[in-house]
This record gives C-alpha cells, structure tokens and sequence, in this order.
C-alpha cells in the first residue's frame, strides 16, 4: 500500500508515528511532506511567548533544541544511531524516504507530482490547511486525518489546549476521512483518552498522538484488510474551536494550567 504523508513538523511524536506505519510491513511511504503555512504551529512562537511567558516557552524551545542535537549527531552517523528521529526530515532520511516543504497542498504543481506517485492513501497527521476536492479525490482510498479529540467534540484547532482550559477528564483520538470542512469526515477509528489531574498541554499532546498513531495503524491495517468500519460525524452534536488567543492562554496559565 502507498502512502503519502502530508503534515507539519513536529519533533515529539509524528516522526515516531510514521515509523509506525512503516513497521506495518505492507506500507510504502513514497514520500513525507512537511506543509509549512501561517497556521503552522512552528510559526506560533510570538502567541505562545505572550501567552505562557518566556520561562514556559524557554523550557519547551530547550526541550527542542534537544531534539536537534540528537537529529544532528544521528545525521553526522549516517541515521545508524539507535535513536528515535525527531524531525520530519531526520525520519525521512533514515528510511530513505523522499522528503519535501511546501506551503501549498492544493497548488496545480503539486497535484500533479502527487498524481504520478499513484498513492492509495494520503495520510494526514494535523496538516495544518484544508484540503481541496482535487486533493480529497486523487488517492484511490481517500485522505485520512489523525485529530487528537473525540470528535464531534473539540474539533478545530489545538484541542489538547481546549480539553485542558475547559477542565475535561478525558478526550480521545479519532481517525477520519478528509473532506472540504475542519475535522467532518466519516469517522475511521477512535480511541478515548484519560486526562490525568497533572497534565500539561504537552503531556496531553505526546500522550493522545501516541494513542492517535496505533489508533492510524489499526486503521490502516482495516482498510487493507477490507474490515474497515466507518460511523457517521455527528457534528451538529459536537464542538468546535479556532487557534486560542494571548488571553486564552494567559488565562489558562493563571489557573494553574502548563505548557510543559
């Protein structure tokens, strides 16, 4: 099965989560594409600094750092190191996987190098852009998103802050089909997920893009099988939420709540 993979960086889990699939054994990633954008989340630093303030936000970008040593060293080693990639790139390159940044999924140019890689599935980690009918309808099986809530619930943007802000004890991970609307396609798979009383968003968003990974590969392994079942959205009986503001954020760290 060929896969394409469409999604925005992400040193914490996406990388481990391609493996994932790679690990199936009947998947072949053809290509691993990083969609830089305005509403990528490494172009949110200024909201996250003005929102928790520097000390959080320096705690996480150390945390990061981090992670680019260890692509770094694993690089200058020929990604032979027993370590897990913590880049798009870095995960693409240890499997020799052709790797690409684009700004635009639905450009003419880009469809068209797509369309000659013939995929079955277009899986979609988060991708951070809506994804027009030409892209919806170009591979065979459909585009498939992982959204790390339970969906009709806390669809839209950043539901791991949402679920936290709004005192949840649970969420979950849902894997669905793509269509032209935020998070509306038939659902896949779903998985729920506890909230524990001393969580931060990134212990929330490592914890449910763990879950969402097998929740994809159980997915994937269904629609190649033939046993996949598919629900209905309901998202008339669900919620929805746009990126939270510096207010959103500096209320949230008020009542106690954490970046990491």
């Amino acid at each position: 099965m060929k896969i394409i993979i469409l999604t925005q960086e992400d040193s914490f889990s996406v990388p481990r989560n391609i493996e994932k699939l790679i690990k199936l054994g009947f998947v072949e990633i053809v290509e691993v594409i990083d969609i830089r954008t305005k509403s990528s989340l490494v172009n949110k630093k200024d909201l996250f600094i003005k929102g928790f303030g520097w000390g959080q936000t320096i705690k996480m970008g150390m945390t990061v750092i981090g992670h680019k040593i260890v692509n770094m060293a694993d690089s200058l080693f020929g990604y032979k190191l027993k370590v897990q990639p913590r880049s798009l790139k870095g995960v693409a390159r240890k499997y020799n996987i052709p790797f690409n940044i684009i700004s635009n999924p639905n450009d003419e140019a880009f469809l068209s190098r797509i369309r000659s890689l013939s995929p079955d599935i277009i899986v979609s980690y988060s991708a951070p852009v809506v994804f027009k009918d030409k892209l919806l309808t170009l591979p065979q099986k459909g585009c498939i998103n992982l959204h790390c809530s339970y969906l009709p619930h806390y669809a839209g943007v950043m539901p791991s802050f949402w679920t936290l802000y709004k005192n949840e004890k649970s969420t979950g991970v849902t894997v669905h089909y793509m269509d032209t609307k935020i998070d509306n396609g038939k659902i896949l798979g779903q998985e729920k997920v506890a909230i524990s009383s001393n969580e931060t968003m990134k212990t929330l968003i490592e914890k449910t893009k763990e879950v969402g990974g097998n929740v994809m590969c159980k997915v994937i392994e269904n629609i190649n099988n033939g046993t996949i079942e598919v629900k209905d959205n309901p998202v008339h009986e669900g919620s929805y939420f746009t990126w939270p503001t510096v207010d959103d954020f500096k209320d949230f760290k008020k009542k106690g709540g954490r970046l990491i």
